[in-house]
């Protein structure tokens, strides 16, 4: 989520018609999405009761991002946008009646294969998601042109993260216990159908022709992955900050599959009631959303994500000893009148539950966002697609191992020890980052050069110079034939 320092803010954008219809579509498809995974979420711990089989379900919706998020990119060069973000939009709402009629048919739906198709249409949801995201990134230049492309890019980047809360923590809690599960699928197929319609009124683009074929096409992919993960290594500054993006990303999962469980097993309700417990932790994400988009541009970025993710390792260790204490004193949790009738003790307990959520959502959102914006400062405009791509497939290869270990120690050592445990993970982070920050390493300036060669089939050209290292890092610009050198502003030491 980056920081916008524009004194006329998102207007521009938000004044052209044709962005309006994408980036609502984006809200709609991006919470449903959210909204989704916590549905399947409760789901799976309602007919299992297991830690271990959530983990499976965010295996399931996570894996795809591992493998299909490179090659979408050869099939959406290839395609209209507007047609790859309808046809997605339009199967999920497909897929998503497919749910519907698999609860409907098992006679027993604690069976595998109900497990297993169930794991199948997840998966399978999450592959059709991997095209519209980049498919909607990539029409943003389409629509808003260059001048306005760096706003555009921080409220889709916003929004992004916001839906992630809104639907995991907000949306998808209240339809589950207000609507149920299958009321909610309906209203999921219904959203995706809406988004479908919000992009049919999007202007046609034409996709650029690509003369080197399909396998062509696959090496300029690899290549541009190869280029954006060599960036990456060899700039400190993008590197740390991407750890920190992928550690916030894994962490706001884990809360995800751990918060049923939790909210059934730690604070005897049941696991759609997450969102009394966690709903807290929203707000404070949304908090420091608005406080960094007014103050964002005044603050030491590096100090506060230093002690953001501090407050954040401290917060899940105090989560970790509330959580046993509840279970130690058999304490349920309560939020309403009656808990006026409690003892003094157990009702601190629960307010101190409630606002040890609040604000480890807040400290968890601090570090996203500054982190968000510190890797865009430090990225050349030329690269950062790749760089992004780059970091979307680490949120998802990075996080599918702790998830699963955290998922079976969840049920082996018991969720409060599992917290005290993430605790510790985060300290591990905070301890490299101070070593990372401590040796500066001396940033390369790209050489970037035209793409001229593509047309000739062969590989683009382009060279990153360092002090000790010389990588190859190819750009696609869009300019004349001839050779071009860029430079880009210096890089950003904010300590």
């Amino acid at each position: 989520m980056a920081i916008v320092n524009s004194s006329q803010g998102f207007w521009p954008v938000l004044t052209n018609s044709s962005f309006r219809r994408l980036w609502a579509a984006q809200w709609v498809s991006q919470t449903s999405q959210n909204t989704l995974n916590f549905v399947l979420i409760v789901l799976i711990e309602r007919i299992t009761g297991s830690s271990m089989h959530l983990g499976l379900t965010i295996l399931a919706f996570t894996l795809p991002g591992v493998i299909f998020a490179p090659l979408s990119g050869v099939i959406i060069d290839r395609w209209p946008k507007k047609y790859v973000l309808v046809g997605s939009n339009a199967l999920r709402a497909v897929l998503m009646l497919c749910y519907l009629a698999v609860l409907a048919i098992a006679p027993d739906p604690t069976s595998a294969w109900v497990l297993l198709t169930l794991y199948t249409l997840t998966f399978l949801m999450s592959t059709v998601g991997q095209f519209f995201n980049p498919a909607e990134a990539a029409a943003i230049p389409f629509l808003v042109g260059r001048h306005h492309l760096m706003t555009a890019n921080s409220l889709f980047s916003m929004t992004l993260a916001l839906s992630q809360v809104i639907g995991l923590i907000i949306i998808g809690p209240l339809a589950v216990k207000l609507i149920g599960i299958e009321a909610t699928f309906i209203v999921i197929a219904c959203m995706y159908a809406l988004a479908a319609l919000l992009v049919t009124q999007l202007p046609r683009d034409e996709p650029r022709r690509n003369r080197s074929g399909a396998q062509g096409s696959w090496q300029q992919v690899k290549s541009e992955l190869k280029d954006g993960a060599s960036f990456v290594v060899m700039h400190r500054p993008v590197l740390i900050s991407m750890m920190h993006l992928t550690l916030i990303a894994s962490l706001v999962m884990t809360m995800a599959m751990l918060a049923p469980g939790m909210s059934a097993r730690v604070y005897q309700l049941a696991p759609e009631d997450a969102i009394i417990v966690f709903a807290p932790a929203g707000f404070g994400m949304l908090l420091a959303a608005v406080a960094l988009g007014r103050r964002g541009g005044r603050i030491r970025k590096q100090r506060v994500v230093r002690v953001g993710i501090a407050a954040t390792a401290l917060g899940f260790a105090l989560l970790g000893v509330l959580a046993w204490r509840f279970q130690a004193t058999n304490q349920r949790f309560i939020l309403d009148a009656t808990m006026i009738d409690l003892p003094a003790a157990s009702a601190a307990l629960i307010l101190s539950s409630v606002t040890l959520s609040f604000l480890l959502g807040l400290a968890m959102a601090v570090v996203n966002i500054v982190s968000q914006t510190l890797m865009q400062e430090n990225t050349p405009e030329q690269l950062r697609g790749r760089v992004f791509s780059v970091q979307f497939m680490l949120n998802n290869l990075v996080g599918i191992p702790p998830m699963l270990a955290i998922a079976a120690l969840a049920d082996l050592i018991g969720i409060p020890q599992t917290l005290v445990g993430i605790s510790g993970i985060v300290l591990i982070v905070l301890v490299i980052t101070f070593r990372l920050q401590a040796k500066p390493k001396p940033a390369a300036v790209p050489q970037v050069r035209s793409e001229s060669a593509l047309d000739t089939g062969r590989a683009p050209a382009a060279s990153l110079a360092t002090d000790a290292t010389d990588a190859s890092v190819s750009a696609e610009l869009k300019s004349d034939n001839s050779p071009k050198t860029l430079r880009t502003a210096p890089l950003i030491s904010d300590s």
